[in-house]
């Protein structure tokens, strides 16, 4: 049997006074993933956002938080993914690590998730598609897709609003992938609410497996405006007899504090799915017509 054991992580945003704080905080979840089977940790979008708690010569407010993630957060990116590199090296364990800002070689800022592989290797992929927050303060998104391999899976990541986007994952499957990681972070129940719905709707178009991880909680930060990240990790499946789940949920956090959920994720029974399809699946496709509608045929 082809299996892999995920762990998704409901991540606390708390102050986080250093990289090395943040990274023991990152180590203390992934050991305990591991300590209950773990192959695959799963952590949020704007993983590292507490790090802004480290700010010692000015107060973070609204009016310069955006420089802040610049100036400050971004420069951390390349301590962050070898940490976690490392980490993974450690645990012997993939490690989806979160999204962080970057500074990329063009110059511009970027929302980049880092998946370490256990031989200590980093993948990146940046978020395609940004939220207007993110387009005020200058984010950049990107425009190359990740496909790689987590054990017996085809994998790729798609960072919160790209979930909502059934072009990237409708691709990523044309390229064999299998399983989805959403990195998330939302602040308000509309926001859990698209991005779960989204990551329930790939997983049922595309007959794969979705995780996905929030940020939840609050570092106090910006001093005028907190942000208070709220979330459900979530694992979830196609919705078919083969799996026998009538919503497809595997494992489901209760958006309540910092918890992992954990699921098993059967490649052989996935398969079982997108050969014998319930409902209309990817083998019951039609690309003539699809053609013929956008006035290609």
């Amino acid at each position: 049997m082809l299996n892999l054991r995920v762990a998704c992580v409901q991540f606390e945003l708390r102050k986080e006074p250093s990289v090395e704080a943040f990274l023991t905080h990152v180590d203390d979840l992934v050991g305990e993933a591991v300590e209950n089977g773990a192959e695959l940790v799963v952590f949020p979008e704007f993983a590292s956002t507490g790090l802004l708690g480290g700010i010692t010569d000015h107060e973070v407010t609204g009016a310069d938080v955006a420089q802040d993630y610049w100036n400050f957060l971004a420069p951390l990116a390349d301590r962050i993914s070898g940490g976690l590199a490392d980490i993974a090296r450690e645990r012997g364990v993939f490690v989806l690590g979160g999204s962080h800002n970057r500074i990329a070689a063009d110059g511009s800022l970027r929302n980049t998730a880092y998946l370490a592989h256990p031989d200590g290797r980093i993948e990146a992929q940046d978020k395609m598609h940004l939220t207007p927050q993110e387009h005020e303060m200058g984010t950049a998104g990107g425009d190359k897709i990740l496909v790689t391999r987590i054990g017996p899976f085809t994998a790729g990541v798609l960072i919160c609003a790209d979930i909502q986007f059934p072009e990237l994952s409708r691709y990523l499957v044309a390229q064999g992938v299998d399983l989805i990681l959403c990195p998330s972070l939302t602040w308000n129940r509309r926001g859990v609410h698209r991005v779960r719905t989204g990551c329930e709707a790939r997983a049922i178009e595309n007959q794969c497996f979705v995780a996905m991880s929030p940020l939840i909680g609050s570092s106090g930060l910006p001093l005028d405006a907190p942000m208070y990240a709220v979330g459900q990790a979530l694992i979830t499946t196609p919705v078919d007899r083969t799996f026998g789940l009538n919503d497809g949920m595997l494992a489901a956090g209760d958006g309540k504090g910092e918890l992992i959920v954990y699921a098993d994720l059967d490649w052989d029974l996935l398969m079982a799915s997108r050969e014998t399809p319930e409902a209309p699946g990817l083998k019951l496709q039609r690309p003539d017509l699809y053609a013929s509608l956008r006035g290609e045929g």
